[in-house]
């Protein structure tokens, strides 16, 4: 994931689910760019999925995470979580994150990019590698 050069900045707030609100870290930026992106739903009735080979947001960003992980700048891995190391309050510039793992509650933005689209349902798997 890439933050824009400007940096961002993060909060708690509740993010609304299917099961209710949920605790969530919420990072506000006003871009990102997340390549091999493959979100599942795990709300209880039949699987949905998306792959996208890459998502690019614009404008005002929100990502609100429940958990993430992920190596900062390849080098040491970082976990994330409401209750136990929320993340900063501000989001340098330009930070890097390889391996990245979230749990997602739900992602607002201005504008979204996709390449490589591809919708999935009923527990079929992305089979593209």
């Amino acid at each position: 994931m890439r933050p824009p050069p400007r940096g961002g900045r993060s909060e708690l707030d509740d993010a609304l689910t299917a099961n209710g609100p949920a605790k969530a870290m919420m990072l506000k930026m006003k871009a990102a760019s997340l390549t091999d992106y493959r979100p599942t739903t795990h709300d209880g009735g039949p699987e949905l999925a998306l792959s996208a080979d890459s998502l690019h947001l614009k404008g005002e960003v929100a990502l609100y995470l429940t958990r993430f992980s992920g190596c900062l700048e390849g080098l040491v891995r970082l976990t994330f979580t409401p209750d136990t190391l929320p993340v900063p309050p501000v989001v340098p510039p330009l930070v890097f994150m390889t391996d990245v793992d979230a749990e997602q509650a739900l992602i607002t933005s201005d504008l979204i990019t996709a390449d490589g689209l591809r919708p999935r349902a009923g527990g079929h798997r992305d089979t593209r590698s």
